[in-house]
């Protein structure tokens, strides 16, 4: 069991680093995808690089020591508020890119007016500010941080539900993730009530002395003389 959550906490950092390494490069040299969706994708990505690379290698090391945390308190509560952060950045991040993706949409000339480069950029630093006011109170004891032996890894501490501090900050984070979700259903609704289908139109063929022309042409001058109807040679679209 040891070796099989080593091998997956291995390829998750791995992944987490590598992958979103590669995807902020290319963000950065594509000077095409400098526009307001990719802002936040880049963002998103260093959020990931910044939880991989310091957060998961804790977890790493405590399940090599046979779920044990060996780097004191103080260690345990910044890696639990990485955690934390990164988790309340990414939830709060989802929500603004829903809401960008529904303007961009429903309100275009709006979203290519106003949603520029400093534009993102104040919504980014809004989310890291939100992202860290929600995770730094327990760091000053407000629904302490400790490490979880269960879960090979310092966060919340798991309380009984009546001194459980940390059911408001799930709450919120349930909350903010319900919300994304109903963006996208607007989203949908707004696509469906405003989508055009024009009904197919049949335009007859017309023919003057077997010389067919429009739409199935050919088609109707095959079936015509096939069947015997008017007199005359072998309709041009018939012949060679």
């Amino acid at each position: 069991a040891t070796f099989l959550k080593l091998t997956s906490l291995g390829f998750i950092i791995g992944v987490g680093v590598v992958g979103n390494l590669l995807i902020s490069i290319l963000l950065v040299k594509d000077k095409s995808l400098h526009r307001a969706p990719y802002y936040f994708l880049l963002d998103l990505c260093a959020s990931d690089i910044l939880r991989s690379a310091i957060c998961f290698p804790f977890v790493f090391t405590s399940v090599k020591n046979g779920s044990a945390w060996t780097y004191g308190t103080l260690t345990c509560k910044v890696i639990a508020f990485l955690g934390v952060l990164s988790c309340f950045h990414t939830a709060f991040l989802l929500f603004c890119v829903s809401v960008t993706r529904y303007l961009a949409i429903a309100h275009h000339r709006f979203y290519t007016k106003r949603l520029t480069f400093w534009t993102c950029l104040a919504v980014i630093c809004m989310v890291w500010t939100l992202s860290v006011a929600m995770a730094f109170p327990p760091v000053l004891d407000v629904g302490t941080y400790s490490f979880i032996r269960e879960e090979d890894q310092c966060t919340f501490q798991h309380r009984s539900f009546r001194a459980n501090d940390s059911l408001g900050f799930m709450l919120l984070l349930a909350l903010i993730l319900l919300a994304t979700q109903l963006v996208y259903l607007k989203l949908i609704f707004f696509v469906h009530d405003r989508r055009k289908m024009k009904p197919v139109q049949f335009v007859p063929a017309v023919s003057q002395n077997w010389t067919f022309h429009g739409p199935g042409a050919s088609g109707q001058a095959a079936a015509n003389w096939l069947a015997g109807f008017g007199r005359g040679p072998t309709p041009p679209t018939l012949l060679g």
